[in-house]
């Protein structure tokens, strides 16, 4: 669910060469190759780099900072307020944004919404094996996802490792979107963690671009056309504590991705982009309600 998440949400950004230094992070997620990627390279499409924005919660501010960084997010304290509720239903604050590249626009995500759950005790393998193969349908849109296994990657010169504070795997994602495009990416992830905030970084491997099974790629499905060439997205979620006196036990979580949408899809009109509200309210209230679970079976 988690990497749904990601994937299907995931930025204010301009056209811009990618970053020449290394991206200021915390030493423990520098662990963290694909964070480091998609920070540095952001995403590539049509001659264009897309950048993802740094994270706006880094380990090691003090309230006052997060508060602050809060209150833009939100707009006053009213939103604040409403925002930290402790409900499956508590808003989220999402903003997207567009750039036309040759062929194709990127599509953006900023995504922030705080859950109550204890940071120890989240495992994102753990998420991704639950969702496995398992279907989400939402905006008459499919998304359906399998962890790569040691046989599936080994044609593709990829290794998998799963144990560890540092996990590293693969997963083939399958959409179909609005009974007209069809599309599979295989993404790499990784997730490293410090006692205040875990990472989760992802981007489509183009070591799967070239024939075989699976193979990043895209076609219509309603002309039954041949495969096309799919350079697929870039995304991260910081999970991080929030550590307010009103909000005890709760975790912003920040998500910013981008995707290419060829032009070939929608002829450019934003018809996906109008289902990305209805997509990340379910995947959000979906999560918050998982993790309401964990916290019932704890109590």
């Amino acid at each position: 669910m988690l990497n749904t998440l990601l994937l299907s949400v995931p930025s204010l950004i301009l056209f811009i060469a990618p970053q020449q230094t290394e991206p200021d992070i915390e030493p423990a997620h520098q662990r963290n190759k694909v964070f480091k990627e998609v920070l540095r390279e952001g995403l590539k499409a049509g001659g264009t780099t897309v950048p993802l924005p740094a994270p706006t919660f880094r380990d090691g501010l003090d309230e006052a900072d997060r508060r602050a960084a809060l209150l833009e997010i939100c707009g006053s304290e009213q939103a604040l307020g409403n925002f930290l509720r402790d409900s499956v239903t508590a808003p989220y604050v999402l903003k997207t944004n567009d750039a036309k590249t040759e062929g194709s626009t990127v599509r953006s995500i900023d995504l922030w919404f705080v859950v109550r759950a204890d940071l120890s005790k989240l495992d994102p393998v753990k998420f991704i094996g639950q969702a496995d193969e398992k279907a989400v349908e939402v905006g008459n849109m499919r998304f359906e996802q399998r962890l790569l296994t040691a046989d599936d990657l080994k044609p593709r010169d990829r290794v998998a490792q799963l144990e560890g504070d540092a996990p590293h795997w693969f997963v083939d994602l399958k959409g179909r979107l609005l009974d007209r495009i069809a599309f599979e990416a295989v993404d790499e992830a990784m997730a490293t963690r410090t006692e205040d905030s875990m990472v989760i970084a992802a981007h489509v491997d183009p070591k799967f671009n070239a024939p075989g099974e699976p193979m990043n790629h895209w076609k219509n499905v309603r002309e039954d056309g041949p495969a096309n060439p799919y350079q697929g997205g870039a995304s991260y979620a910081k999970i991080s504590r929030l550590k307010l006196k009103e909000a005890e036990g709760s975790l912003i979580v920040e998500a910013h991705a981008a995707f290419d949408e060829p032009n070939a899809w929608f002829q450019g009109a934003p018809i996906l982009r109008s289902k990305f509200s209805p997509v990340v309210q379910d995947q959000v209230r979906r999560l918050r309600r998982e993790l309401l679970k964990e916290r019932s079976k704890s109590d």
